[in-house]
């Protein structure tokens, strides 16, 4: 667990963050994508190897992105002054397969003290979750934060 910042104020352009990895086993996967996103290559091992993209069972993007930021605010970093946020832009450059190990790591690309709200600051985070094997990256998201000052 990363220590909780105490403020926005103590964030820097570029900073980084490594919050650590996790893996998704076929089982999660599939009870997962049964729920949320039931798409063949996420839910039927045999139909997926027929999937033109995958070749094979392979993460929800959602479920993916979902465990990124459990990771990330489990991480403790942001609990004493996180107040939600506005948006999340996200890319899949490559699919996450069942008991593959990824890291995720954070960096800060932009600051901005909030104008009618001095009591809080806009930050945007630029999150990876790279495949520890191969170093390929498979989620890259920048999202919105609201912090406390």
């Amino acid at each position: 667990m990363l220590e909780s910042l105490a403020s926005f104020d103590e964030l820097t352009l570029g900073q980084q963050f490594e919050f650590g990895s996790f893996s998704l086993n076929q089982a999660e996967i599939i009870a997962y994508a049964e729920k949320f996103d039931p798409q063949p290559f996420h839910i039927d091992p045999e139909a997926a190897k027929a999937a033109p993209l995958f070749g094979g069972l392979v993460a929800s993007g959602l479920h993916t992105m979902g465990a990124c930021f459990g990771l990330i605010m489990g991480s403790g970093l942001f609990r004493a002054i996180s107040l939600g946020g506005s948006e999340v832009n996200t890319r899949w450059p490559a699919p996450l397969r069942p008991d593959e190990t990824i890291t995720v790591a954070g960096a800060v690309e932009t600051l901005k003290p909030s104008r009618s709200k001095p009591e809080m600051g806009v930050v945007v985070m630029r999150y990876t979750g790279t495949r520890l094997a191969d170093e390929t990256v498979v989620i890259e998201m920048t999202a919105t934060h609201f912090f406390k000052r």
